[in-house]
């Protein structure tokens, strides 16, 4: 096999190799996009689930976050779990303030962004200081504005996404060219 040839097919595999790399990477940042949208809609079901928890069953906090525990996927499973064992142990703290910690430790590298977790904490900000209706309250409130941040977030990562995974593909194919 002449020479020529060799390093022709070695470029070609090579160039495959940067245009399947790219294209994985634009897949790989559409798809955490994606678990992000998904951990927000799972977060609204929760809320809600919550809410119903409180109204029909009248049970303390800590035992309504453990049946969240056990009602969660992966990303808000161990969160609820630890925010409801700390409350059960009693060591004086807040719901609040366990709440916050907690959503500090379980939620680094996760789907949900800085800005998510801020909103987490806030829901657990107003839950802990307040009766049991002002609690439906907030949890109706908090569901809705979910729903609200759900729709445009749906709305913006629909068309980013369509641009990203472009953009890695128009990518590759400019380091294939620039290469050959």
């Amino acid at each position: 096999m002449p020479l020529d040839v060799i390093c022709f097919a070695l470029k070609i595999g090579g160039a495959l190799c940067v245009l399947t790399g790219c294209w994985g990477m634009g897949f790989f940042v559409c798809r955490g996009m994606s678990r992000r949208l998904g951990a927000l809609r799972e977060l609204q079901r929760l809320t809600l689930a919550m809410a119903g928890e409180i109204r029909c069953m009248s049970e303390t906090l800590p035992v309504i976050l453990e049946g969240m525990a056990q009602r969660s996927g992966p990303v808000y499973r161990d969160f609820f779990e630890s925010v409801s064992r700390s409350l059960k142990k009693g060591h004086g703290q807040s719901l609040a303030s366990v709440w916050n910690a907690q959503a500090d430790v379980c939620f680094i590298g996760g789907p949900l962004n800085p800005g998510d977790v801020r909103l987490v904490k806030r829901l657990g900000e107003m839950l802990g200081s307040h009766d049991v209706q002002m609690q439906l309250s907030v949890l109706d409130l908090f569901a809705s504005d979910l729903e609200k941040r759900i729709a445009g977030l749906g709305e913006t990562i629909d068309s980013q996404k369509k641009v990203y995974g472009g953009l890695w593909v128009i990518g590759g194919i400019f380091v294939v060219i620039l290469f050959i």
